[in-house]
């Protein structure tokens, strides 16, 4: 990484290792872009991991933008912003890089001018190669490997840039760091030396150095560069073809030009040539000039592939309800509640009354639960939901339990017994697994409302 900063690389730098093959861009000597097959190492699965998306929101994302970056899906359904969506990127990034430096590495190879590094410009997310280099060097364990690299280029020295301190003011320095920096001049100086100066160990040390040569403070003055070529590869040789000499007739005077002999045809061997010689026996009409040569049809060129802008507006009212559903149930993972009722809300005006809308309005019920001032909303959205799905438990278990939290039990009874009829296993709160007795009477064992009747017209039943 040094030496690809110190010669201002442009390139791909393929990592074939142990868990996957991770391609690393760069553009005049920094990282650009970073790209991993690993396993989890994909945006949508660390969106997944960080409670953004959802599997099946994630498959659906794809499914609506097949072809098309998953960060910019994300940003056009509204689930990220475009700077929250830059945060989540550089962080995953910055894992990438640290797994490739902590990783065994089976073969590498690099690829000067490579015709996949000429597609990173595509990439509208800008990396910070300072902020991520210095990150993951502080993280990655990887201080054996480093002495050892060290060890095996004794011949290596570095000279650190006259303003070394403060072209890294921007960094996290801790005052040992910022101390053993001014330590450091323009005189050449190895790794051990390094160390001796800086009052270091030997494992800081060789961080420190791999750093700061990684970031450009420090160059290598001594020693060979890796991985960089020096030459560049001839330009290829374009072997021109002779030029095809075509004889011409020698110039013959007019006079002495005798006049062309009748073409004489069989009509019955070749009927085209004939019907063209009437033709020129046609007198006189004014020479037809001859149509233009007609190009060879080409293949149009490719068009590029330009991402559509989403248009909420374009959207039929019930796939603009579906996103915001799917907005809606981002913003639950991330702890948003406000943002998802405001959501749901937004679906149920698109869409409320198709069997589509039963989730909208059990989630919305759900998360309206949660507030107490929200009780009266609460019921009413749940009401909508079980009408919408008449053989669905859950919102008369959801409305059950708020009756019992507010202490409404006839109407909590009611829900509950409801409730378990359709689902005897849905969740219900502690007490409620099945419906309560009614209690007896005291007037001989008469029971519920018509035995009440009964004994007060004295007509009870012998």
């Amino acid at each position: 990484m040094g030496s690809l900063y110190q010669q201002k690389a442009v390139g791909e730098l393929v990592l074939e290792q142990n868990d996957g093959t991770r391609r690393l861009h760069w553009m005049h000597g920094e990282l650009h872009h970073l790209r991993s097959d690993a396993v989890g190492e994909q945006f949508g699965n660390f969106l997944i991991r960080r409670g953004v998306l959802d599997m099946a929101s994630l498959k659906e994302l794809l499914a609506d933008g097949e072809g098309s970056r998953v960060g910019d899906r994300v940003v056009q359904w509204g689930l990220l912003t475009a700077t929250e969506r830059d945060e989540q990127l550089h962080e995953l990034l910055g894992s990438v890089l640290l797994h490739a430096m902590e990783h065994p590495i089976l073969r590498l190879t690099w690829l000067p001018a490579a015709p996949g590094a000429g597609s990173i410009g595509e990439h509208q997310f800008h990396l910070s190669h300072r902020r991520l280099v210095w990150d993951t060097f502080q993280k990655a364990q990887i201080d054996r490997e480093l002495i050892e690299m060290f060890r095996s280029e004794p011949d290596w020295r570095w000279q650190a840039r006259p303003d070394l301190l403060e072209s890294l003011s921007d960094l996290p320095l801790t005052p040992s760091l910022a101390y053993a920096l001014t330590l450091l001049g323009t005189e050449p100086l190895g790794c051990n030396t390094i160390a001796a100066l800086a009052g270091l160990s030997l494992e800081d040390a060789a961080r420190l150095v791999a750093t700061l040569w990684a970031l450009g403070g420090i160059s290598l003055v001594s020693g060979a560069l890796p991985l960089v070529p020096r030459e560049t590869p001839p330009p290829p040789v374009v072997i021109e073809a002779p030029p095809v000499l075509i004889p011409q007739p020698p110039l013959v005077p007019e006079d002495e030009i005798e006049p062309e002999p009748e073409f004489l045809m069989d009509p019955e061997r070749d009927l085209e040539p004939l019907l063209l010689a009437q033709e020129d026996l046609i007198p006189p009409t004014p020479a037809r000039p001859l149509p233009p040569p007609v190009a060879e049809a080409l293949p149009p060129p490719p068009t590029p592939m330009v991402l559509p802008q989403l248009d909420e507006e374009a959207l039929a009212p019930l796939e603009r309800a579906r996103r915001l559903l799917v907005k809606a149930k981002s913003y639950v993972m991330q702890d948003r509640t406000s943002e998802a009722i405001r959501a749901l809300e937004q679906a149920i005006k698109l869409d409320g009354e198709s069997p589509a809308a039963f989730e909208a309005w059990l989630l919305l019920g759900r998360l309206r639960i949660s507030n107490p001032a929200w009780s009266t909303r609460a019921i009413e959205a749940l009401q909508v939901a079980s009408r919408l799905n008449p053989r669905s438990a859950e919102p008369w278990a959801l409305m059950g339990d708020l009756y019992h939290r507010k202490g409404f039990r006839a109407n909590a009874q009611g829900c509950i017994r409801r409730a378990l009829e359709l689902d005897p296993s849905v969740a219900v709160p502690e007490g409620w697994s099945r419906p309560e007795p009614v209690e007896p009477t005291a007037r001989g064992g008469q029971s519920g409302l018509m035995g009440k009747l009964r004994g007060m017209f004295g007509r009870e039943k012998e």
